[in-house]
């Protein structure tokens, strides 16, 4: 087996998100799999790959599909690179050395205005990158409160636009105080307030990983944060979370066009109709539906 190195979350990473939600230690794991706690942990470090069957007796034990493992995380030549409409800009960022991504969105009429979705914590690249497009920001919207989401917003100075979108929920999680003349609104207010303005967003809840999580769609796009991951979804906040990170993956992937492109904070792009296909986490949802 071929390890996707270009994943966000490898299949190291899987495993322990999916222990961590279900609330399960190496001892338990080993005794409903079969499988040896040293070998788990060596798993898990991502220096022992599991064979075709210890997938499938973790997949039992975790509560996920195990031969969905194949068709991306030991699949290199599957990732996919769906290519982004011209009025999307990628800024790749570096947060204390953790690669996030960052996002300027063109105005669909006016390309002297824009959208700012995440932050990246507000590098050099994003700085210079808005200067060079010579835009002015209509608002920020924050998919969660994370610091290498939100950043210091202060940062931006004389860039800062009159509002930024970011739950109530997830204030706390900010690094820095809102500046003061930066007005935050709920996310479900950017609907109403930048269709007069031109833009149309559409916004879906997305809690989880944080209380306050969402995610914006528009133009075919639709920005997740840390919601989901090409072949993965982000840490849920506490394991008792992992219901709602799990509830979160499925509303999302299964209320757009299987052509819609996710942009995630870190880790490649991906498409709706690709994640139904091999994120476990989605297969997981749909079993714990079944369940109810």
């Amino acid at each position: 087996m071929t390890v996707n190195f270009e994943l966000e979350d490898q299949f190291s990473d899987v495993l322990k998100k999916f222990r961590y939600g279900r609330k399960m230690g190496l001892r338990n794991l080993s005794e409903l799999t079969g499988i040896a706690p040293d070998i788990l942990r060596n798993a898990e470090s991502g220096t022992y790959l599991p064979s075709d069957n210890e997938w499938h007796l973790l997949g039992q034990a975790l509560g996920f599909e195990g031969s969905v493992m194949q068709k991306l995380h030991f699949s290199p030549d599957h990732t996919p690179h769906p290519v982004l409409p011209p009025q999307i800009v990628p800024v790749g960022e570096s947060y204390h050395g953790y690669a996030v991504w960052t996002y300027v969105v063109l105005h669909p009429q006016d390309p002297g205005r824009a959208l700012l979705i995440d932050t990246g914590g507000i590098g050099n690249r994003l700085l210079e990158t808005i200067d060079d497009l010579d835009v002015t920001l209509d608002g920020i919207l924050l998919t969660h409160g994370h610091s290498d989401h939100a950043g210091d917003l202060s940062r931006l100075g004389k860039r800062l636009p009159e509002a930024v979108f970011l739950s109530e929920a997830d204030v706390p999680l900010l690094d820095a105080p809102i500046p003061l003349h930066l007005q935050r609104r709920e996310p479900e207010a950017v609907s109403d307030g930048f269709f007069r303005k031109g833009w149309k967003i559409d916004v879906y809840p997305a809690n989880g990983h944080t209380a306050g999580s969402v995610a914006y769609h528009l133009g075919g796009v639709v920005f997740v944060g840390d919601g989901i991951f090409c072949g993965s979804c982000g840490k849920p906040d506490t394991p008792g979370d992992f219901p709602a990170s799990l509830a979160s993956v499925k509303r999302l992937l299964d209320g757009l066009l299987p052509s819609t492109i996710i942009v995630s904070g870190h880790g490649p792009y991906t498409t709706v109709g690709q994640e139904r296909e091999w994120n476990p986490f989605y297969g997981a949802a749909i079993e714990l539906g079944g369940k109810k």
